[in-house]
């Protein structure tokens, strides 16, 4: 617009070229509304041309989304600690679209998932039928959860998978049991030992004591080991079994839960012991290759060949690390398998023999049916362990030489 000063005696200022304005004005507006509509229509052409673009906005008609399934963890599954951080497994899916399938998986504290605790999309879909995702951290334990998974490509969307519930269960964490007894000096090769239970939380199932009883502080020379229950407050283990006497042990006990947890308590502290059990008086009679002899009921030990029979004459007739002593087991060993054909080794001459019943017999060994030795007894001898064993040895035909196999004798005979 040009405005002109007036003239003298006009009373004022005037517009000219009006006209000029108000076209120039209506032409430019005219031109801005045709390159908005242009540029829109430009839009919409691009848009729905290519249904791979990223600029695609809402569902893409036609197009449809399987269904996925949820497979694990399954309903009122029971997730414990050492299945976490939780693995996720879902069935892939398939389109009728060309665009990439990528999933959403939610996991919430309530069936309605009004409150998720966890969510990732984006998922990419694993190669073959299904796709694993490994949460990055832990689940808070004691609580029930749900979770469900949906398939999507940016513009398309499948319904959510059939909601799964599990249960991160509360993780057992077992107390270290206190170890009360044999602890010093002891009188008796035969202890009982005696444990008060730790503390405990979670659902435990039935606990189990592991007892080792060592020869070194160490443990790396276990003399003994024994698993009993768990009896609150206090379990005693009363199992007859003889250690050498003048001598040194340490022990220790673990607890464990034999349930789904497999929790075990961190070791006890080591205790030791040291028996020193008089000397027995010696045998009264006897007439050779009779030795002090224990109080247990050996002849219940059945006659199952094997170092579980041998083990059970042990703990019932050992008394000390002598040949006599060792003997004592090994003719007690062959009386009860003499039905099955053992008998006793002779031995004229060699270490390790003792004479009883007019014969020179081997303190350790027996003699098989099939005419070889079977060793019963490691260690054998005065001042050694005399530890039950069963070491059949049938490249040796020793017990099939003349005069060497002995049917079993009644060791009750002098």
């Amino acid at each position: 617009m040009r405005l002109v000063a007036p003239q003298p005696g006009s009373g004022g200022l005037f517009c000219t070229d009006f006209l000029e304005l108000a076209m120039s004005i209506r032409l430019r507006c005219a031109l801005t509304l045709s390159l908005a509509a242009v540029l829109a229509a430009g839009c919409e052409v691009s848009k729905s041309s290519n249904p791979l673009s990223p600029s695609v906005a809402g569902p893409i008609a036609g197009v449809t989304i399987g269904r996925p399934n949820a497979l694990e963890p399954g309903q009122d599954w029971q997730i414990f600690m050492r299945d976490q951080p939780l693995k996720l497994r879902f069935q892939n899916v398939t389109s009728s679209g060309v665009r990439p399938i990528s999933y959403t998986v939610e996991i919430a504290s309530d069936a309605a998932f009004n409150s998720i605790v966890f969510k990732r999309t984006g998922v990419t879909a694993a190669s073959g039928d299904t796709t694993v995702l490994q949460l990055p951290d832990a689940l808070a334990t004691g609580r029930t959860y749900w979770w469900r998974v949906r398939a999507e490509d940016g513009a398309n969307s499948s319904d959510y998978s059939v909601p799964k519930s599990f249960v991160a269960v509360e993780p057992v964490v077992l107390g270290t049991p206190v170890l009360n007894s044999p602890i010093g000096t002891i009188t008796t090769m035969t202890p009982e030992f005696k444990i008060t239970g730790g503390s405990r939380s979670g659902p435990a199932a039935k606990i189990i004591y592991q007892v080792q009883v060592a020869n070194d502080q160490a443990f790396a020379s276990i003399a003994a080991t024994f698993s009993p229950d768990e009896t609150l407050p206090q379990t005693t283990i009363a199992q007859n079994y003889s250690f050498l006497n003048n001598k040194t042990y340490y022990w220790r006990v673990q607890a464990k839960d034999t349930g789904d947890s497999q929790a075990v308590s961190a070791w006890s502290s080591t205790q030791v012991f040291v028996t020193s059990q008089p000397a027995p008086p010696p045998p009264i009679g006897g007439g050779g290759g009779g030795g002090p002899v224990g109080t247990g009921d050996w002849k219940s030990c059945g006659s199952a060949p094997g170092d579980t029979l041998v083990g059970c004459v042990r703990s019932a007739v050992y008394v000390q690390s002598t040949e006599a002593n060792a003997f004592e087991i090994t003719k007690r060993v062959a009386w009860l398998l003499r039905g099955q054909g053992y008998g006793l080794l002779q031995k004229g001459s060699g270490e390790n023999i003792i004479t009883w019943q007019g014969n020179s017999f081997s303190i350790s060994r027996v003699c098989a049916p099939g005419g070889y030795p079977v060793k019963v007894l490691s260690d054998a001898g005065t001042g050694g362990g005399n530890g039950a064993s069963w070491a059949p040895d049938p490249a040796d035909n020793v017990c099939s030489l003349p005069g060497r196999f002995i049917p079993a004798i009644d060791p009750a005979l002098p």
